[in-house]
């Protein structure tokens, strides 16, 4: 079974994930490659941002593991990780940490945009951005 997970702020951090990752792999990895998601001090816009607030619908964390497995089944790569947290994050909190292990380089760092970009798509996490401008969906925001 992946290690993916929805979260609640507080619940999951980067440094017990790697702990996590490195613990669990096998004599062939030589590489991890991570991915820590941050919210930004500054929308798109220009605006400053005060929070944005993450929510998800119940099957997002099957989702994220349907991602995790199709791309552990791919050569070179070994194990993934997707943990995302849903809550009100302030900027410079973390929002998803991606973590893939694999043979070499070059086959982690191919997979990390391509599991984000999968993750963008396919997950129902939507997020609300709230600026000392003005409040919008992400959807409206063009980008997650």
């Amino acid at each position: 079974m992946p290690d993916v997970g929805v979260h609640r702020k507080g619940e999951v951090n980067f440094h017990d994930l790697l702990e996590r990752m490195k613990a669990s792999l096998d004599k062939e990895v030589g590489a991890i490659g991570c991915f820590v998601g941050v919210i930004r001090r500054v929308s798109l816009e220009g605006g400053s941002v005060k929070y944005l607030h993450y929510e998800s619908a119940e099957d997002a964390v099957d989702k994220l593991g349907e991602i995790a497995s199709d791309f552990e089944r791919r050569p070179g790569i070994k194990r993934v990780m997707i943990h995302h947290v849903v809550d009100e994050l302030s900027p410079g909190d973390d929002a998803i940490y991606v973590l893939v292990a694999g043979v070499r380089r070059a086959e982690v760092f191919s997979a990390l945009p391509k599991i984000m970009d999968r993750v963008k798509k396919e997950v129902p996490i939507w997020k609300e951005e709230v600026t000392d401008k003005k409040r919008r969906w992400g959807h409206e925001i063009g980008h997650r």
